[in-house]
């Protein structure tokens, strides 16, 4: 294979150009893939509604300690409930009383949320993620969304910026990074929520139940911005609201500005959400200067540190032949390690047999 060939043989300095064009097998491209097929299977999950425990209550003077759940639920108001009204209240809330298990009276009661399938058991909140330790939910509420708008912003957003981290990163460290970007949203909500839930008075302690569910790719998209500050802070991009052009570096930490402002001083009414795009940008800020950490994230799947992953197939015959095969080296570097992993001498190789090829 030819330098020619290979989608990413064209090296720019930093700064000089931003995304370009999206490959659909791209780690990008699969991330929208995933996003939006998720969200289009649960919409044909509606009428399948879970209900999800989201607090307890006891009676004045009385404890729930070891109290049992009566099978029927209600609405909150007290008035019974079917079963199959609970499977199509979607967002809706209901109860259940808490008996106590020898008199059979009531001690409390135990609210539920009525969440769609995939948001019940995929979401991340304190409860489940935490006391319950389900820390798969750091990685499954990246890929949830609330409505149409809440995934059009951030596939928007992720199919804007992502390119240019992806060939920054290289595949397998961009994904890495991506996850982590997310997961330190998710960790940042938990703090906060665990530090609300003590009475803890700090900025940022959200005041919100232990059970309250947070979803959303938002805290991977904005790590993908804060990277992009780093990558290519001088390229100019176009704002749609308003219109106005700004520096990437301008856009990507005043966005962060008002976000955090939202969360420590407004506490505005998503201080859930903003806890996980603050948490997300410091886990982007963190790890875009630090890429080697990334290393062997996926080192499950086989060894990244074989010197054999990065040996050309190209038999050796004459020096121009050689020459290509120095080159499919180096580029196939460049796909799985990113342009950071490059040495100048490697660079200066790629920069001369590119411009020999356009000449």
């Amino acid at each position: 294979m030819g330098i020619a060939d290979r989608d990413y043989a064209r090296v720019q300095p930093r700064g000089e150009g931003i995304g370009g064009r999206l490959r659909l097998l791209s780690v990008t491209g699969w991330l929208l893939i995933i996003n939006i097929s998720v969200f289009v299977i649960g919409g044909f999950m509606t009428g399948s509604g879970v209900p999800v425990s989201v607090a307890q209550k006891a009676l004045p003077g009385e404890s729930i300690k070891g109290a049992l759940v009566e099978d029927q639920f209600r609405q909150v108001d007290g008035k019974p409930v079917t079963a199959e009204a609970v499977r199509n209240g979607t967002g809706a809330m209901v109860i259940r009383i808490l008996v106590d298990p020898e008199t059979r009276q009531p001690v409390g009661r135990e609210i539920y949320q009525i969440m769609a399938p995939l948001t019940a058991y995929g979401h991340f909140s304190t409860h489940q993620g935490f006391q319950r330790l389900e820390v798969w939910r750091l990685v499954t509420f990246q890929f949830l969304h609330a409505n149409f708008m809440h995934i059009f912003f951030n596939m928007l957003g992720l199919w804007i910026f992502g390119g240019i981290v992806e060939q920054f990163l290289g595949s397998k460290r961009y994904l890495a990074f991506y996850l982590m970007c997310g997961i330190c949203g998710g960790l940042l909500f938990l703090l906060l929520n665990l530090l609300g839930a003590a009475n803890i008075p700090l900025p940022g302690a959200l005041k919100v139940g232990l059970s309250t569910p947070l979803v959303g790719a938002s805290a991977g998209v904005f790590g993908v911005i804060i990277a992009c500050a780093y990558i290519a802070p001088n390229t100019v991009v176009r704002l749609l609201f308003p219109p106005i052009p700004l520096k990437m570096k301008t856009f990507a930490y005043g966005y962060l500005v008002i976000v955090a402002a939202n969360l420590l001083v407004l506490k505005g009414a998503n201080q859930g959400g903003d806890a996980a795009h603050v948490g997300g940008a410091l886990g982007g800020y963190f790890f875009i200067r630090r890429p080697h950490l990334l290393r062997d994230f996926f080192d499950v799947f086989g060894n990244s540190n074989k010197k054999g992953a990065q040996r050309s197939t190209h038999p050796k015959r004459k020096n121009a032949r050689k020459s290509d095969q120095e080159i499919d080296r180096i580029l196939d570097k460049v796909n799985t390690q990113g342009l950071h992993s490059l040495s100048e001498s490697e660079k200066k190789a790629l920069r001369r047999a590119t411009e020999d090829r356009r000449g």
